[in-house]
């Protein structure tokens, strides 16, 4: 097992993560769209454009390792500045069923276009090789972790 250093990789990892997500939200901004609001926006801008059934809301959340109340939150925050929909889900009753309305659609392709360059920035100093390995090994600390749970 390798050693860790100075402060830890794990006060490292949790300084980089912070640094980008900073740096996220300020490319973010001019879009009106906090970094969790963006992911949640991007996963239904992924189901629109594979025209997929509407995603439920629990099935965001779960997605992007967010919490039910989390995910209802920002669901809401959305739908009432009309960028998403939230209706009924047709296989649950229960279930809201999230949407991007047309003007979550404009909203979404704008951000993303934020959002790809500013990791094409935050991630310049890598070369592509080492940028994959981070990649690699990102995942596996994730694979493993999710194995502990």
């Amino acid at each position: 097992m390798a050693q860790s250093t100075s402060g830890g990789y794990g006060y490292t990892l949790l300084h980089a993560a912070q640094a980008w997500r900073t740096e996220a939200a300020r490319a973010l901004a001019p879009h009106g769209l906090t970094v969790p609001q963006f992911l949640v926006v991007m996963q239904l801008y992924r189901q629109h454009r594979h025209g997929w059934t509407p995603l439920t809301q629990a099935d965001v959340g779960m997605q992007l390792g967010m919490d039910a109340n989390t995910t209802s939150q920002i669901a809401r925050v959305l739908e009432r500045r009309g960028l998403v929909v939230r209706a009924q889900s047709t296989g649950d009753g229960r279930a809201k069923a999230l949407t991007l309305s047309q003007q979550g659609l404009e909203r979404a392709r704008g951000a993303s276009e934020a959002a790809r360059a500013h990791n094409d920035l935050f991630f310049a100093q890598l070369t592509p090789e080492q940028l994959h390995a981070l990649g690699s090994h990102l995942e596996s600390l994730t694979t493993a972790s999710e194995h502990r749970s």
